[in-house]
């Protein structure tokens, strides 16, 4: 379902009777800047990038990825207000997506104290990845954000296998691609990151 936590059994049942369920293949927009935005996505399973874009100089910058369970923070505000998205969103990989409508979103509210509950903890944590996001841009160098956002993808071992180009990873950082590779090789010659192949790397330890 939505989140791993326990939701009322009516209201498991709405959920399935009234929210769309849509399965959406990998690299498709589902929200534009623009957009009116009349449901919030909740993602069923797979991976979606939010990111803000300016068209005029073709440029775009990471806001978060929203993953199995987890709704995107920009697209409820919208929802709350009626308003227009403010973000892009885009699949990472084939996704099964929940849309509920603002209407549903607002009734279960008043309703259901467990829908209440998830809806604030799911706003705190995109919140708290927002400043992240922020600090990194105000205060860290290319290559600590660059070892942050592959340690964000590592696995319980320590490995990191990204299915990522260099131009991938500097659009998500809002870099070139040049300055991803020099960043790359110099994780890799202070030892912090070792590459086993094009795609694969293991974290040896977390810059603070």
């Amino acid at each position: 379902m939505i989140d791993s936590i326990s939701l009322p059994t009516k209201l498991s049942n709405e959920i399935e009777s009234t929210a769309d369920f849509l399965e959406v293949p990998a690299n498709s927009k589902i929200i534009s800047i623009g957009q009116q935005m009349t449901f919030i996505p909740f993602v069923k399973k797979g991976c979606v990038r939010v990111f803000i874009e300016n068209n005029d100089i073709d440029k775009e910058q990471l806001l978060y990825y929203v993953n199995e369970g987890q709704t995107c923070l920009m697209s409820m505000i919208a929802s709350f207000g009626d308003k227009k998205s403010k973000v892009s969103a885009i699949t990472e990989t084939d996704c099964e997506i929940i849309a509920v409508s603002n209407a549903k979103v607002r009734e279960w509210q008043k309703v259901y104290t467990e829908w209440n509950d998830l809806i604030i903890d799911l706003f705190v944590m995109r919140y708290q990845e927002l400043l992240e996001t922020i600090d990194a841009l105000s205060f860290k160098k290319i290559d600590e954000r660059l070892y942050d956002y592959l340690y964000k993808l590592t696995t319980e071992e320590g490995m990191v296998d990204i299915k990522k180009t260099h131009l991938d990873i500097s659009r998500d950082l809002s870099t070139s691609r040049e300055v991803i590779t020099r960043a790359l090789k110099k994780l890799q010659l202070e030892g912090k990151i070792i590459r086993s192949s094009s795609t694969l790397f293991q974290i040896k330890h977390y810059v603070t």
